[in-house]
């Protein structure tokens, strides 16, 4: 129910609405007032992602998480009763759908995504059990299923830009003009605009889970201890137009991707299994002020960088690269949470002066061999099972080394995301010094 109707059917929903909205703010605003509705478009975006984790915690935790559902429709009844108030030009021709150009690319994008997802149980590379369908076990090679999906939808990809080049030289009208490939700038901003949404929905997944598993916060709180985030991040969002007048945006996303890779760092630091959640505070601060003033104003940069007669094809691509981003964000974590977490297991059941030898091998050797075939329920299970006879001096040091465990599995994944946002700050080096509101415009 939720694969079919919450991601196909809705995700199909988003697609339509999304792009479109974007168009009509390209539409419908010039100069300044582009650069105040993107801002205010900016941080609705980001913003209400902070917000849902708030208003789905208060429902998880006081009614149902079931009403989450029944809000969307709700606000589906609001946008559809507000539709009416909003301006856009009629379209003056049929459009000609590429329907083996959407079939490719969602593919491959299909492919790429399942693939990173898959690496948590099955592996980067080797596979540490194979994929069973029907009774039937895949794993061609000993590779992992997760390259192969990877691998397989690269080609895909592949074929969908021949299919385009292809679609252009006999003049159809492709799904994807080549031409925005060989734009520049226009390409920095999808990228960086990807790998910002990679890092943030990678946030948006390890927060709660950190809060409510290690922390025990209940749904509400972790919602709660993420409006901090949100609230620099409307903040800033809201200056960036003002700001914009005053130099190129392009300084303006550079500026605010390297505040946001300082908050990122701070919230690195924060990490315990013991801290309190009063600690992540200025880290969230100081990455919603960076993000909102690096994200305001990239969208309208971006879609400034093409031809009007792209603007529509560039939106598609560019939202569908953002939420990319997203999705594959939330995959890459949960890996690389996990990763670290067996790691730091090792390196602290090993390292231990209370626990004698033979117990640090049996304990190794279970937490290693977790990573190839055992389910987290399994590997609970043994662990109890191995120290339930032992005294209290171990099952304490025992503890201890998981909470350094946690806290370092929490540090290193966030110092790996201000090397990635490191990659889109280098992206955002090539995006268009275009200025986007005129000395004119500020003084209106």
């Amino acid at each position: 129910m939720l694969t079919v109707g919450w991601s196909v059917i809705e995700g199909v929903g988003a697609a339509l609405i999304v792009p479109t909205g974007v168009i009509l703010l390209m539409e419908n605003y010039e100069g300044k007032a582009r650069a105040v509705a993107f801002a205010v478009f900016a941080a609705v975006y980001i913003g209400t992602a902070a917000i849902g984790p708030l208003v789905g915690g208060a429902f998880t935790t006081y009614l149902s998480w079931r009403w989450a559902f029944f809000m969307e429709f709700v606000l589906v009844v609001i946008i559809l009763v507000s539709s009416r108030l909003v301006k856009g030009q009629k379209g003056s021709r049929r459009a000609k759908v590429d329907v083996a150009g959407v079939l490719l690319s969602a593919l491959g994008f299909g492919c790429v995504v399942f693939g990173v997802i898959c690496t948590t149980n099955y592996g980067w590379w080797e596979a540490t059990k194979p994929l069973a369908i029907g009774g039937v076990e895949i794993a061609p090679f000993g590779l992992s299923i997760a390259p192969v999906l990877m691998i397989t939808g690269a080609i895909f990809l592949l074929l969908f830009v021949l299919w385009e080049r292809r679609q252009g030289r006999k003049g159809n009208e492709p799904l994807l003009p080549l031409s925005l490939l060989k734009n520049r700038p226009y390409m920095a901003g999808v990228g960086v605009a990807a790998i910002i949404n990679l890092c943030h929905g990678a946030l948006f997944f390890c927060i709660p889970l950190f809060v409510q598993s290690i922390l025990f916060l209940n749904a509400m709180q972790s919602g709660m201890i993420l409006m901090p985030l949100t609230i620099a991040l409307l903040v800033m969002s809201l200056v960036t137009p003002r700001l914009a007048a005053k130099m190129p945006a392009k300084y303006l996303s550079i500026v605010g991707i390297a505040i946001a890779i300082i908050g990122i760092v701070l919230l690195a630091n924060s990490f315990s299994a013991d801290m309190a959640v009063t600690a992540m505070i200025p880290g969230f601060i100081v990455y919603g002020l960076g993000l909102g003033l690096g994200l305001a104003q990239l969208q309208n940069l971006t879609l400034s960088s093409v031809e009007a007669s792209e603007t529509n094809e560039g939106s598609g691509l560019f939202n569908g690269l953002r939420n990319l981003g997203w999705s594959i964000g939330t995959a890459i974590v949960g890996t690389l949470l996990i990763t670290f977490l067996l790691s730091g297991l090792v390196a602290g059941i090993n390292g231990s002066a209370v626990l004698p030898q033979e117990d640090k091998d049996e304990l190794t050797a279970v937490v290693t061999q977790s990573t190839r075939e055992m389910e987290r329920e399994d590997l609970e299970a043994e662990i109890k099972n191995i120290v339930g006879d032992y005294p209290d001096e171990y099952k304490e040091e025992l503890k201890a080394i998981t909470g350094d465990a946690v806290g370092h599995s929490m540090r290193v994944t966030f110092y790996t995301l201000a090397g990635i946002l490191g990659v889109g700050l280098v992206a955002s080096l090539f995006l268009s010094r275009r200025k986007l509101v005129s000395s004119a415009d500020d003084a209106t």
